[in-house]
């Protein structure tokens, strides 16, 4: 009697070797054989130090030879704007950095990329409580406006331009500081490592978009040890009248870290979730 074959693991290259890329790197190996995972190569501009060499890769202009399935970006928007075409012409796409979209030429050739080569863009979650339920909402023309606040210790953030002048202030002043309040998409280039949540409401709720999604940053040095991400979701209900839905979730984090403890798991599971898709962009 002829054995069936089991299926090949789907071979994951991770662009990234900071805290969420060690852990990812980690789970890869431990956990993603009997899941259908294996953990291809790692590539950081850091340098990738504590892995075997065969997982190292030095130069992304290899990565076609890997023979990779799916490549996790874990580093920063820059690697995406620079290689994420390139990327999605040998392999599917998970971007972990959704800010970069907020770029809308970027994000045309990422899409125009992902279709033209069969291979899938995926977002992640991440943080955002509630995705799935924006999603349809959006989907079916019911949703009138959607606000995300996110409030970290000063610490936590990494910020560029203007804003970090703000946040050297909220520092000084020793109390919460509204660092932020306007239209998505002029933050994200401000924080490309903070707001990557508010990135993926813009991305569930294409109809508001980058431009639509209302973003608020608070420095907070009362939150040590947690991020706050609040959602606030008004609808369009029955007759007229408004639905409208409040969530706010607190995330675990060391002291300073840019991403929340409960986010690494979170990016677990959206990588796990990553096949069957095809030439589209995909929340996971």
């Amino acid at each position: 009697m002829a054995q069936t074959q089991s299926p090949r693991c789907r071979r994951v290259g991770i662009l990234g070797y900071g805290q969420l890329g060690r852990f990812l790197a980690l789970q890869l190996q431990s956990r993603g054989p009997p899941l259908g995972f294996t953990l291809a190569f790692v590539w950081s501009r850091g340098g990738v130090e504590g892995l075997p060499p065969p997982l190292r890769l030095g130069d992304l202009r290899l990565l076609p030879q890997t023979g990779v399935d799916l490549v996790v970006e874990v580093a920063h928007p820059e690697v995406i704007r620079e290689h994420g075409e390139k990327i999605l012409a040998h392999a599917d796409l998970l971007v972990g950095s959704p800010t970069v979209l907020a770029d809308p030429e970027v994000e045309r050739r990422l899409r125009e990329a992902a279709k033209g080569g069969g291979h899938t863009l995926y977002v992640p979650r991440g943080a955002l409580w509630g995705c799935e339920d924006i999603r349809r909402m959006d989907e079916a023309g019911t949703l009138a406006s959607l606000k995300v606040t996110m409030t970290k210790s000063p610490q936590s953030f990494r910020l560029e331009g203007h804003l970090r002048e703000l946040l050297e202030a909220a520092m000084a002043a020793g109390g919460p500081v509204v660092l932020y309040d306007g239209p998505l998409r002029p933050l994200c280039p401000l924080a490309p490592n903070n707001v990557n949540t508010m990135a993926v409401a813009a991305v569930a709720a294409p109809r508001l978009g980058f431009d639509g999604v209302r973003a608020r940053l608070v420095a907070d040095p009362g939150v040590p040890d947690c991020h706050v991400v609040e959602v606030e979701v008004t609808a369009v209900g029955d007759e007229g009248r408004a639905l409208s839905v409040t969530t706010v979730r607190r995330n675990p984090a060391s002291p300073g870290a840019v991403t929340g403890t409960a986010t690494r798991d979170t990016f677990w599971d959206s990588l796990r979730a990553c096949h069957g898709h095809g030439g589209c962009v995909q929340l996971c």
